[in-house]
């Protein structure tokens, strides 16, 4: 143990400095203290128990943060689940704190002298938060699609795994979720998400511990059990710290609790007070700028309302001209009554209203091209809204109300792949194969630049009985 005050190297079981005569007693409790929960966490780390282990090595860590073997464990435990950039902070701190003689370098140098596996881990965490901005987003297919490419890459990444799960128990695929859930626990026997989700899903949470122990038993006395939920880092094994504690353990814990409270009162409350004058200083210069920013964007509003006022002056005029080379009163009323609700900023309305108008009762060019400029304006966004209200229904299973949504996005933009796969998706999912089978084609044939949905569509086609 080093002194904390002068760096020389003392007994354990001094209390005093040789070298400076500080007293070490509060530094070596917590040194202790560290020690222990750096065995708890290698303990738990050997029978599976990552998270448990990790929450002991940060403890550990907490107490002595340059317990370098505390935190080059944590580190292993980090890319034994996947989590490898997290590993590498770790290891980096720890060379840090102890440049000779640390093996974080070894394990550093494992990763860094195969440019590969670096590019390999760096491309397996892009698509695990491109799947999860997915799932945000609603598409559960496609990220679905991209966690199991993830687990095929990296079988021991156990936030995929248990992503994939919480998708699977989405879509009401629960056996598929449970053997991900399974392939998690195996990697983290006592993980509480994994362990919840198998619970919410009705399956024993503790199967795999029991399967592990009986597995065990049956191996003959003298042979290891070799069992992929056995710890197996790719370094030499961590080996326990002395965290001994004597008799008058609990009186120098008690005596760093007063020294604690003392600090807090004369050095953590002034600078808290401090911080919080800093606080309210920034939050008037940032609301000094946001009310310049506000009376920049009123002069842009400003200068838009002209605009507008400029654009509806134009329309009515083109509005004049079309009444007076009309020759169908009924189409000119209602393309009126669009035009009119167009200038009010309905523009919804206006798109319901234009889409059943026959443009070619119109011999007028400049009805024409207003008919056009509102159709540019209106329908590509009431395909959008369209499609929302139709997604949301599938998602509900109201399937008969997402098929009629869904037809109205696709009358208003026939191209919105969006809006066709799930409309082949709702029909597949009401048993009408052969509009779910017209649907599927139709992307495959006219979407294959769309890569993510016409693969899927593929695949669905595959899935549905043969004509």
């Amino acid at each position: 143990m080093k002194c904390p005050k002068c760096g020389k190297t003392i007994s354990f079981q001094k209390k005093r400095c040789d070298g400076c005569n500080a007293d070490i007693a509060v530094y070596r409790r917590f040194y202790n203290l560290s020690n222990q929960y750096y065995n708890d966490g290698l303990s738990k780390a050997y029978v599976r128990d990552l998270s448990g282990a990790i929450a002991s090595l940060k403890n550990s860590l907490q107490f002595n943060k340059y317990n370098t073997d505390a935190r080059n464990l944590l580190g292993l435990i980090y890319n034994e689940i996947g989590e490898t950039v997290l590993a590498l902070r770790e290891w980096v701190l720890s060379k840090n704190y102890q440049e000779e003689e640390n093996i974080a370098d070894y394990y550093m140098n494992i990763l860094q002298d195969n440019p590969s596996k670096l590019h390999n881990v760096n491309q397996i965490i892009k698509k695990y938060n491109y799947a999860l901005s997915q799932a945000n987003s609603g598409n559960y297919d496609l990220a679905i699609l991209q966690l199991r490419k993830v687990v095929s890459a990296q079988p021991k990444y156990l936030a995929a795994h248990q992503l994939l799960a919480l998708l699977y128990m989405n879509q009401g695929e629960n056996e598929k979720a449970v053997r991900s859930l399974r392939r998690a626990q195996k990697i983290d026997v006592n993980n509480t998400i994994t362990l919840r989700y198998l619970t919410e899903l009705g399956v024993n949470p503790t199967a795999v511990k029991i399967e592990r122990e009986i597995e065990k038993k049956r191996q003959p006395r003298g042979n290891a059990l070799e069992k992929a939920e056995d710890p197996k880092f790719f370094a030499p094994d961590p080996v326990l710290r002395d965290g001994k504690i004597n008799k008058w353990s609990f009186l120098h814990l008690l005596i760093g609790v007063v020294i604690g409270f003392l600090a807090v009162i004369f050095l953590v409350l002034p600078t808290r007070e401090s911080a919080i004058a800093d606080k309210y200083n920034k939050e008037a210069v940032s609301m000094a700028e946001e009310q310049t920013s506000m009376s920049s964007r009123m002069q842009t509003l400003e200068n838009e309302k002209k605009q507008m006022e400029d654009k509806n002056t134009d329309l009515k005029a083109q509005l004049k001209r079309i009444k007076e080379e009309a020759v169908d009163e009924t189409a000119y009323d209602n393309f009126l009554k669009a035009v009119t609700l167009y200038i009010g900023g309905e523009k919804e309305q206006a798109a319901e209203k234009i889409i059943k108008i026959d443009i070619k009762k119109f011999q007028s060019k400049a009805a024409n091209e207003l008919y056009n400029q509102i159709k540019e304006d209106t329908f590509s966004n009431m395909s959008k809204t369209k499609y929302t209200a139709g997604y949301s229904a599938y998602a509900k299973g109201v399937y008969e109300d997402a098929i009629k949504q869904l037809k109205l996005a696709l009358k208003y933009n026939p191209d919105n792949v969006d809006a066709i796969y799930y409309l082949a998706r709702s029909y597949q999912r009401m048993g009408d194969n052969k509009n779910a089978r017209k649907y599927y084609k139709d992307i495959v044939n006219n979407h294959a630049d769309n890569a993510g949905y016409s693969s899927q569509a593929s695949k669905r086609l595959g899935e549905l009985p043969q004509e």
